[in-house]
């Protein structure tokens, strides 16, 4: 299960997600080449949005969850950009919370959504290959 939004907000905001000092480390080329190029992860992400992106309007959410969701994606993109001065790569990565924090907030029982938020948990970016 994906944890509340305010956490991951709190994890964020105390470098418990996406510490600067591994996400210097990776190689964001080789990071984006993999999300270019890794068509069933490019699906699933597709798919979950898509999903997402109905159930969230269905909802019709409080204003107070719309402001959290912001608050997690600029959180998620100037951390990452601030660690990384890589725009592209803080883009992804904010769209991927974006998707775990709406997802957390509908509630979503859905293992491609939990596997990024595990991979993020492992300070790592998806998709994630482990050679």
């Amino acid at each position: 299960m994906l944890p509340p939004p305010h956490l991951i907000l709190e994890q964020l905001d105390s470098g418990l997600l996406l510490p600067r000092e591994q996400m210097t480390l990776l190689n964001h080329d080789d990071c984006l080449d993999r999300r270019d190029t890794d068509r069933e992860f490019e699906k699933e992400w597709l798919r979950c949005r898509e999903q997402i992106e109905s159930g969230w309007w269905n909802l019709e959410p409080s204003l107070d969850s719309e402001f959290l969701v912001d608050a997690i994606r600029e959180a998620s993109f100037m951390t990452m950009n601030d660690a990384t001065g890589h725009h592209e790569i803080a883009s992804c990565v904010s769209d991927d919370f974006d998707l775990i924090s709406r997802g957390s907030i509908l509630l979503l029982n859905d293992d491609f959504l939990k596997s990024l938020w595990v991979t993020y948990t492992h300070h790592r970016i998806p998709p994630d290959r482990q050679d």
